[in-house]
């Protein structure tokens, strides 16, 4: 593309979640949309306006998707109306942010069989880690492209703002494959450390009644940037406790590695790679003895948790100097204009280290 004006593009993002919606995903597709809308495109999102639970309505099957130049599919999506967009000869692009689990096994298998034949009638695929690269390994078409980090790295870290009681951090949704249960269990065995959890959705309810008898569990709603990040400088770690793959990577543990927050996760694809890229710690998933037991050796030698928080910080400083808003919206934009170029030559299998 090196010598060629960038041509304008007209898009459209289809997304099971998308602003004002709260998640990891809309935090993304509202990146591209605002990213690319200051390059001069024209960008429209498509995302599901009625919502029971986990199941989600889309508008596909009524919405005119030969008007675009490109349509940017994000999946794994809810809806099978998706498979209309093959219809189309407007070029696809196909990212995949997790593998579903869904409900059920079966249910799951017939989903990702779909988002299977999706990426393969793409004209790319873009993953967020080398884990699910492995998933499309027989396609030539696919590109990793790390997320961003949602703050700014802080100039320098102060840890007089951790000498309270050792705080456990969870941020995110409440939904099944969060493994929020997992939390509180763990929370259970360890009656001496605070276990904060903020965010909203239909099973906090159930979650608040479950912790009600514990001391040492406090909740919170959705918190703006500001309030958010007092409660990173105060807390001591910051867990993803998900139980499946439908959890994507996780970009809340380099948010709170950021400030100081040593990152726990489960040991699932995608989310480990980010832990690996953070220096933090795994445990197993849906053992809450294992994260508790990952705890509670942080909590009684607080020397190695400063040595695990500095670490954790450094290497989050460095990954959002890497991967920032730019580094994201520009590989997406050379990805799309590859699609559109005469050429339509793409990167081998070896080249897509290029967008790390």
């Amino acid at each position: 593309m090196k010598g060629q004006a960038k041509r304008k593009m007209k898009i459209l993002e289809v997304a099971a979640d998308a602003p004002p919606y709260k998640g990891g995903i809309s935090r993304l597709v509202s990146i591209l949309s605002t990213g690319l809308k200051k390059r001069g495109h024209v960008v429209q999102i498509i995302s599901p306006k009625i919502r029971l639970k986990e199941f989600k309505f889309s508008t596909i099957p009524f919405h005119r998707w030969n008007d675009y130049d490109l349509i940017h599919l994000h999946g794994p999506t809810p809806f099978l109306s998706d498979l209309m967009l093959v219809r189309s000869k407007v070029p696809i692009v196909y990212t995949h942010h997790a593998e579903i689990c869904w409900i059920s096994n079966s249910i799951s298998k017939i989903y990702r069989k779909v988002h299977s034949f999706l990426a393969r009638k793409a004209q790319a695929v873009v993953v967020h880690s080398y884990d699910y690269r492995l998933l499309f390994k027989n396609l030539p078409n696919v590109w990793v492209v790390r997320p961003p980090a949602s703050f700014l790295p802080p100039k320098g870290l102060d840890m007089r703002s951790k000498e309270g009681p050792f705080t456990v951090l969870y941020v995110g949704q409440f939904r099944p494959f969060k493994g929020i249960n997992v939390f509180i269990k763990a929370a259970k065995l360890l009656k001496n450390v605070n276990f904060f959890l903020v965010g909203d959705g239909y099973l906090k309810p159930k979650f608040m009644r479950m912790s009600k008898d514990l001391l040492n569990v406090k909740f919170f709603g959705n918190l703006d940037d500001n309030k958010l990040v007092d409660l990173y400088k105060r807390a001591h770690v910051i867990c993803l406790p998900s139980i499946n793959t439908t959890e994507a990577y996780g970009l809340v543990l380099i948010e709170g590695a950021l400030f100081g927050c040593v990152p726990i996760a489960s040991n699932l694809p995608g989310v480990r790679e980010n832990i690996y890229l953070l220096k933090g710690l795994l445990f197993e998933p849906k053992s809450h003895y294992s994260l508790a037991q990952k705890i509670s050796m942080l909590c009684r030698n607080r020397k190695l948790w400063a040595e695990l928080s500095e670490r954790s910080y450094v290497a989050a400083v460095n990954y959002a100097n890497t991967f920032t808003l730019d580094y994201y919206v520009d590989n997406h934009e050379r990805i799309f204009q590859k699609c559109l170029s005469t050429s339509n030559s793409f990167p081998t299998i070896g080249d897509v280290k290029k967008c790390k």
